[in-house]
């Protein structure tokens, strides 16, 4: 079966600003495994170490440690260096960190979607943002976030998480929250905006063609 790159993430855009830094990134469920993800129930994970996984994830982009990121991650040359360095210096923290997860007809292969807000630099309201991964196990058990080659049953379990009615209902609820703080914080949504576009010009910029780790 050919195996192709394929990126894991899901822009989320705003039309009236053409904002289209907020992402999505899917994570996995505790549940039992579901036939068709496209109906399955979303809940909070109860992982523990999933959770730690995406915890450490973020703690790792916050500061651009390469070298920690490299062992959350299944392909170290997805990670996008250049592209992290400008994020973090307009990025302070990220808060408020929960996770929702399909779980695959794998076992331990996930979709896990993040819901949290970034801390912008000197900027009191928050950044609502909802990022997706695929997350799956190594020989040693080790959960990693997962970049590499996808087999065709992989894709159509990714594409079939993401259209979930609940994961639609909740980049939704996402997309009104972070245009609601536009609207209220013209700060915000200068320094977002100025943010939004440099983020942009340092993934085009990047490898050609080559996806990278969000």
């Amino acid at each position: 079966m050919k195996l192709k790159y394929k990126k894991l993430v899901i822009l989320i855009t705003v039309a009236t600003l053409a904002l289209s830094f907020l992402i999505l990134t899917l994570i996995p469920t505790g549940g039992s495994n579901h036939d068709n993800a496209e109906d399955a129930e979303l809940a909070l994970n109860e992982n523990g170490d999933i959770n730690q996984l995406i915890k450490s994830y973020f703690d790792a982009k916050k500061i651009v440690d390469v070298e920690a990121m490299s062992g959350l991650v299944s392909d170290t040359n997805r990670i996008d260096r250049d592209k992290f360095i400008k994020m973090a210096g307009y990025v302070e923290d990220y808060q408020n960190i929960n996770c929702y997860v399909i779980e695959g007809e794998e076992n331990d292969a996930y979709r896990v979607y993040v819901k949290y807000d970034m801390k912008l630099r000197n900027i009191a309201t928050l950044a609502p943002c909802l990022s997706a991964f695929y997350i799956t196990t190594t020989s040693d058990d080790k959960y990693v976030i997962y970049l590499s080659a996808l087999d065709e049953a992989q894709e159509n379990f990714i594409i079939s998480a993401d259209k979930n009615s609940e994961i639609v209902k909740l980049k939704e609820q996402v997309a009104k929250e972070l245009q609601d703080a536009i609207n209220k914080d013209a700060a915000f949504k200068q320094f977002y905006q100025q943010m939004d576009q440099e983020i942009q010009a340092a993934t085009v910029s990047g490898a050609a063609g080559q996806p990278a780790l969000q």
